[in-house]
């Protein structure tokens, strides 16, 4: 099978940053079927961008103690998040601090290193920062490639052990502190890429320990559990003579040198010129290695999880595109990486053009097995995997090193994802080399269906009389993996469909729904909202369809009837039942009628009101749907729906919308105000909430009138909210139908709008 690659040879920064020795990123690519999304998968981060301090450079290591992350890398200058390039730069040279909470810069927190720092490991007091890089001073004193910061003070200790040359990797116990790099020497000591000092070591305080690292270089290094051995990584071929275990991966007995059993070295094999285990970190229980590789020198550009206590690999993430960084949590591990293909260990496909992903997260326990790579690179069918789960944050790489990465490091405590690099945005947001990402029980959880407006797709078509067919694409969410769909059409008050739909971004599929209510012969206006767990929703537009059919002929007893199934600009135009409404108050271009609602734009102190004068009854049961836009800044919006209406004669109900959501109800005479309460107990309503109000008048000398309101969608109650028995003689006669709207002088500048929606009058 012909093998498509993607390949950049790395400029000299990024070649020193990843190996030291000269190497190559590769790419590949395929696509696979994978099965659903587990709805039961532990959570993520939020895909939230949290504010951070920004960098100048690459950032290559991150550490965090307690609400301090310290930064190692490549960069000169640090500025606040949102700052642009050039703007309110602060002086940092290859090292600074932020506050975790905040993402601020600390102030008082200043090494000075003289090139790049590519580790930093923690002495387990965690009162020492060691530091590994290609630097030769910090603060102006010579510091040949191993140093060490206290971090009560930020001052450079007496720590100086001597490398030849660059350390790529740092890690500490309380009695020794492990250095791994390109070097041959330590104290002026033959060392060959892996060394270990004295904590104290002032030039003089080499350890024993010397295994033999042949070719390539030592990448990172971890410590086991008890401090008695620990493994590394690296392009290496051999160590202490033996390429199995020592390809790549070795295992190394600290008070001797001797090489350990390491099984997992027989499954993962990333060694030589074109091929390395990048990354190494332990939780304790299990340690995790990423790698890369091009060509026939490795087998592995994704993850693993190993056991401390056997050496045997727990499971193998087998992903294409380089994993550059990992770090476990008690559920998830997280990594960074250029994925573009993850068929074969259950995960995304590849697609074309190349997309990439380049923060990815999966759960610590095995969740299924690989299967065999359909384009012919190395693989590891058979062996157990993790599963991916649903969180993608989208990045901008950046062009510090020459390699077009993104993120290189991350790193995370109970709370908090941190990621480094030399990534210019993440999520379309302007945050350079640093950014953080939180559990969501703290995080904003502001991101939503990725899809809306015009790009939520949304149409319509009415294939038999009385049915409208809608169909849309899948809309994913980059952090939660599933989505609720909720369908309205514009003449109900509440969704006519809703169904949750579990599935990964890469396995989204048209999601359809046939409405088999919509009435025969008229126009109907439609839309879905993709909503996730946490409320954000993202709707498409509203679409228009001609329901095929012919309109149902009116029924004996209907008096008037509106379904606002069209559109008008400057009234109301005819109703379904009941003749031409007629504007009698207002501006023209108040009054408009879209969406499957007639609309009055009410203004302070302004009154809109809509008739049907053509109709004429004199007993009559009216309801009818009714929202806003916005509450008012204060004062209050009427909204009346009168019967009997001759001239300025009438009966009604009139709904209050207050400024704090309570809703008043009264019954009114010609405009009187007769019984009722500025607010109804228990009724409330936010902008978008619907209401339904229904108005009975029957009789004559005396008339009774009745009217209750109740949230749309929910049970009409038994009884009514208020009633009136009335034999004013003015009103005892027939009469039309009216909406009307009303202001008080103090709602705000911005029109409140009203709209109604379902107006059905019949005669009881």
């Amino acid at each position: 099978m012909t093998r498509i690659h993607e390949w950049r040879l790395l400029a000299a920064g990024a070649v020193a940053a990843v190996l030291g020795v000269s190497s190559l990123v590769m790419s590949g690519g395929a696509t696979a079927d994978t099965a659903p999304v587990d709805p039961e998968l532990p959570e993520t981060v939020s895909a939230d961008v949290l504010p951070t301090v920004q960098i100048d450079g690459v950032a290559w290591k991150q550490v965090i103690v307690g609400d301090t992350v310290y930064v190692g890398g490549s960069f000169t200058s640090a500025r606040p998040a949102g700052a642009a390039v050039g703007t309110n730069e602060t002086p940092r040279s290859n090292m600074l601090a932020y506050r975790l909470s905040t993402g601020e810069l600390i102030p008082g927190f200043a090494p000075s290193f003289n090139g790049q720092v590519k580790d930093m490991a923690l002495s387990p007091d965690k009162s020492l920062l060691y530091v590994a890089g290609s630097f030769t001073q910090v603060n102006g004193v010579n510091r040949y490639r191993g140093a060490a910061i206290n971090l009560a003070t930020g001052a450079l200790t007496s720590f100086r052990p001597i490398f030849n040359s660059t350390t790529n990797a740092v890690a500490a116990t309380s009695t020794a502190v492990f250095y791994g790099g390109v070097f041959t020497s330590a104290d002026n000591t033959a060392r060959t890429k892996l060394a270990a000092v004295s904590p104290t070591d002032t030039g003089t305080g080499l350890l024993s320990m010397n295994p033999t690292v042949s070719n390539g270089s030592v990448q990172d290094i971890v410590v086991s559990p008890d401090g008695a051995d620990i493994v590394i990584g690296g392009n290496f071929t051999r160590v202490n003579g033996w390429s199995s275990p020592g390809y790549g991966l070795a295992r190394i007995k600290v008070a001797t040198g001797a090489s350990m059993s390491l099984p997992v070295n027989s499954e993962v094999r990333n060694g030589g010129a074109n091929s390395a285990i990048l990354a190494l970190e332990s939780d304790g229980t299990s340690f995790y290695g990423s790698g890369y590789h091009y060509g026939s020198g490795g087998n592995l550009e994704g993850s693993f999880k190993a056991s401390w206590a056997t050496g045997q690999l727990t499971w193998l993430e087998d992903c294409h595109g380089d994993t550059y960084s990992i770090w476990p949590t008690a559920t998830t591990v997280y990594q960074a990486s250029h994925k573009h293909y993850c068929g074969n260990s259950g995960g995304f496909p590849e697609t074309s053009p190349r997309s990439f992903q380049h923060s990815t997260a999966v759960t610590q326990a095995v969740r299924g097995t690989n299967t065999r790579d359909i384009y012919g690179y190395p693989d590891h069918p058979g062996t157990p995997r993790p599963e991916f789960l649903e969180w993608y944050p989208k990045w901008t790489p950046g062009t510090f090193t020459g390699a077009n990465q993104a993120p290189w490091t991350v790193t995370a405590n109970a709370d908090y994802v941190v990621y480094g690099g030399e990534f210019l945005k993440v999520d379309g947001v302007a945050q350079q080399g640093l950014v953080r990402f939180a559990v969501k029980d703290i995080a904003p959880n502001d991101v939503g269906p990725a899809l809306s407006g015009a790009d939520f797709g949304l149409t319509a078509t009415s294939p038999a009389d009385g049915q409208v067919r809608l169909t849309w694409p899948g809309n994913a969410d980059r952090d939660n993996a599933t989505v609720t769909y909720k369908v309205y059409r514009a003449s109900a008050d509440s969704p006519i469909h809703t169904k949750a739909v579990t599935a990964a971004f890469w396995k989204q599929t048209t999601q359809s729904f046939l409405d088999t209510a919509a009435p025969p012969g008229t126009t109907q206006s439609y839309r879905v909202v993709a909503e996730d767990a946490f409320g954000n929703q993202s709707p498409t537009e509203w679409v228009t369809v001609d329901v095929a059919g012919e309109p149902a002929p009116p029924v004996e007893g209907i008096v008037a009837a509106d379904a606002f199934g069209r559109a008008e600009t400057s009234g109301w135009g005819t109703a379904d039942t009941g003749g031409t409404w007629t504007r009698t108050t207002g501006t023209a271009g108040n009054f408009s009628v879209s969406e499957g609602r007639g609309r009055h734009a009410v203004t302070a102190s302004g009154t809109t009101e809509s008739r049907l004068q053509e109709v004429s009854a004199g007993d009559v049961d009216a309801t009818v749907s009714v929202g806003v836009s916005r509450l008012p800044d204060a004062g209050y919006v009427w909204s009346i729906l009168g019967a009997r209406v001759s001239g300025a004669d009438h009966y009604a109900s009139r709904l209050r919308f207050n400024p704090d959501g309570t809703v008043g109800l009264h019954l009114v005479r010609s405009g009187t105000p007769v019984v009722g309460a500025n607010v109804v107990p228990g009724l409330s309503v936010a902008p978008g909430d619907r209401l339904k109000v229904r108005l009975q008048v029957t009789g004559t000398a005396p008339t009774t009138v009745r009217a209750k309101v109740w949230p749309a969608g929910s049970t009409e109650p038994s009884g009514w909210t208020y009633e009136l028995s009335d034999s004013t003689v003015a009103n005892q006669l027939p009469g039309g139908v009216m909406l009307r709207g009303f202001g008080s002088s103090t709602i705000g500048t911005t029109p409140v709008e009203v709209s109604y929606d379902d107006l059905k009058v019949i005669e009881p």
